[in-house]
């Protein structure tokens, strides 16, 4: 069976694919305008991650400081880090303080390993009108342990600046005159024609004898540090050798004032001289004697040498006393004789001379006895006189009320002192007194107390 369809059914059919034709157009548009938006952005995209790539944002640093008293122009930022010419980081961060300024620089956790832990900064340029970069100088002492992270570097180089060296330069073009350049470049170059090998030489010449010069800088540095500390002392000691040099000129005048007294003095001393010379001659030999013989008795000297300045201020002190005594050229004194042993003289009576006490003196120069309070008890010295006196002493004169041959009563010495005694009131001197008056006189006087005056 056949159908048959109409035109109208046809016409109805047909505008579907046109409308699904329009839309489709529609969207195609705007799919393209977002896949252009999404092309854009991976391009973009692309590029900061190449440029962060380049730049390092996605690196891991190794962060240490480096101090400096300034960084001077064309120092750019990510500036590179070298050691030995080896990039072993960048400059991360710049910033200015009060003494100059800081960077931070960092390192390659690869890199870090290689970087002395003592360097040195050092702020270069590339080229003359270059880039600067930083350069870590190393020591030339070994090292087992890297610089670490946190490490602060204070000792910093910089480079001479190009403006710095222009400002300088300046002044200087402007005081020569371009024309005195020229003839003096002129007058140097026609100098110097046809002598090159001549200056070669000249050059070698200096060469080896800087070569030889050079070993001996330390020690040439240590000579001018000691020359300058003497130097500091000559500066110390220059006013008094300025007054010594006064003194020399005075003196040196006074001599040449005194040119005859002077001459005479060397003449008598020529003189004595000669005579001591032959003195010498005759009695070197009795000199050296002497010395010897007198050397116990300075020995002795020196031994008791403290005992003497008391034993004179004693005697300054009783100087006064000393004139009262020897007043008018006689002798005032109370002399009392002591009585005698009941014992003749015997062996144990021999002096000894066994005191060996060594200086000293007492009470001296300040003494607390006087005439009504003698100096009492006298010390017992080891001198052999053992027996007790009676005065509070260890000294009598040996003796017995019975007249032995070895009895003081009767002897020269008593008589001599009986006449001393006597004498003045017979009117007579001891000499011209008569023998028996020693002998009449002597029995009444023996153990008394006599006051002459």
């Amino acid at each position: 069976m056949t159908q048959t369809l109409s035109r109208d059914s046809v016409e109805h059919h047909v505008p579907a694919p046109h409308k699904r034709s329009a839309a489709a157009l529609a969207w195609g548009r705007q799919k393209g305008k977002v896949l252009g938006v999404v092309f854009i952005a991976l391009v973009l995209a692309a590029l900061a991650l190449t440029w962060a790539q380049f730049t390092n944002k996605f690196g891991d640093f190794e962060e240490i400081t480096l101090k400096a008293d300034r960084i001077g122009l064309q120092l750019p930022d990510r500036a590179d880090v070298k050691v030995r010419g080896l990039i072993v980081g960048e400059v991360l961060e710049m910033k200015p303080t009060d003494e100059g300024a800081e960077l931070t620089l960092g390192l390659f956790p690869e890199e870090i390993s290689k970087v002395h832990p003592d360097v040195t900064g050092a702020i270069l340029p590339k080229t003359l009108f270059g880039q600067k970069y930083v350069s870590l100088v190393p020591p030339d002492t070994e090292f087992t342990e890297p610089i670490q992270a946190g490490a602060v570097i204070e000792k910093t180089r910089m480079a001479t600046e190009v403006q710095a060296v222009l400002r300088d330069l300046y002044p200087l073009l402007r005081t020569i005159q371009p024309a005195d350049l020229n003839n003096t470049l002129n007058a140097l170059a026609t100098a110097l024609e046809g002598r090159g090998d001549k200056l070669g030489e000249s050059l070698d010449t200096l060469d080896s004898y800087l070569k030889r010069l050079n070993p001996e800088i330390p020690a040439l540095i240590e000579d001018l540090e000691l020359a300058t500390e003497v130097s500091g002392t000559y500066q110390a000691v220059l006013p008094e050798i300025g007054q010594i040099l006064r003194n020399t000129i005075v003196t040196a005048t006074t001599l040449e004032d005194r040119e005859v007294q002077l001459n005479k003095m060397l003449t008598d001393v020529t003189a004595f001289s000669n005579t001591a010379d032959g003195f010498l001659d005759e009695n070197g030999d009795t000199l050296i004697q002497l010395g010897e013989v007198g050397r116990p008795v300075t020995q002795a000297l020196a031994r008791y040498a403290p005992v003497f300045p008391c034993l004179i201020g004693g005697m300054d002190v009783l100087t006064d006393e000393f004139t009262e005594v020897f007043r008018n050229y006689t002798v005032h004194i109370t002399l009392e004789t002591l009585p005698h042993l009941t014992r003749p003289y015997s062996t144990k009576d021999k002096p000894r001379y066994g005191e060996d006490s060594g200086p000293q003196c007492g009470e001296l120069p300040n003494a607390s006895w006087t005439q009504d309070k003698p100096f009492a008890p006298f010390p017992n010295k080891d001198d052999g006189v053992d027996e007790p006196t009676g005065k509070g002493v260890m000294r009598s004169a040996t003796g017995t009320t019975e007249y032995s041959a070895l009895s003081y009563v009767g002897t020269s010495a008593e008589a001599d002192v009986i006449n001393e005694l006597f004498a003045p009131g017979m009117g007579m001197s001891a000499d011209e007194v008569p023998d028996l008056g020693a002998l009449m006189l002597g029995p009444a006087a023996r153990g008394a107390a006599v006051s002459y005056e």
